[in-house]
């Protein structure tokens, strides 16, 4: 059950989790296991007050349990809540793990509550000895680029990280965009450049940079380098469930 429950999660179809859920009500096992991945499953197909049911239901949960809420609080711009569930992880002497701040700071980030993140930060690495990932350094830039500290963001990279992936750079180049800062989408956008030279995405969001504040030279620039190269932006598309 919990392999079927997992295949669902990564398809994210409503209607195959509405089916899986009601095999569990019909009899199946709840073990703690069937639980954790009845959460996962409900919050990747969007349905979060369905993942709290179950959460409620649980008579034994585990760091996998709260962690797996939390991130789909934070998913769902939840961020109050998903602070308070930590609190509660750790009156019931919980201890956390990586995915659990992975989460948080996701939270802290989609929240934009810049001081909670950086004390979460701080905690995970000096409270529990946490060594930083780097997903969680990428949800540090994100959360200090949404606030516009894009020299504290880009500090962090240099520091930190070292070799920061295309995820991290790209978080970078995206919140430079937002507040018109050239100088380090430059910096971003040479690194993306050299991690992924074949993504016309990065040089669309550099040349849109430009844009932005009207500085159409350098745009048109990044294009004509776009156009040297061969390359062509993809045409956007997406996926739209059918119902009924």
């Amino acid at each position: 059950m919990v392999g079927a429950i997992s295949a669902c999660t990564q398809l994210g179809d409503n209607e195959v989790a509405a089916t899986l859920a009601k095999h569990v009500e019909e009899g199946c096992e709840r073990t703690l296991f069937v639980s954790n991945a009845l959460i996962h499953m409900h919050s990747k197909c969007g349905d979060i007050e369905q993942a709290w049911r179950e959460f409620n239901r649980m008579s034994i949960r585990d760091v996998i349990s709260y962690s797996a809420l939390i991130a789909a609080l934070a998913d769902h711009g939840k961020a109050e809540v998903a602070m308070n569930l930590f609190s509660e992880m750790q009156k019931e002497g919980i201890r956390p793990n990586q995915v659990t701040f992975v989460g948080l700071l996701n939270a802290c980030s989609h929240g934009g509550l810049i001081e909670e993140g950086c004390q979460y930060f701080a905690l995970m690495t000096r409270v529990f000895g946490i060594e930083p990932l780097k997903e969680h350094y990428a949800c540090m830039v994100d959360l200090l680029g949404r606030a516009g500290q894009l020299e504290k963001a880009y500090n962090l990279i240099i520091y930190n990280i070292g070799a920061a992936d295309a995820k991290i750079w790209g978080s970078l180049l995206g919140a430079c965009k937002v507040h018109g800062n050239t100088k380090l989408s430059e910096i971003a956008a040479m690194h993306l450049f050299k991690i992924e030279p074949h993504d016309a995405g990065n040089y669309v969001l550099l040349a849109n940079t430009y844009a932005e504040i009207n500085k159409w030279d350098d745009a048109e620039r990044v294009r004509k380098m776009m156009s040297e190269r061969g390359m062509i932006k993809s045409p956007g598309c997406s996926w739209i469930e059918k119902l009924g």
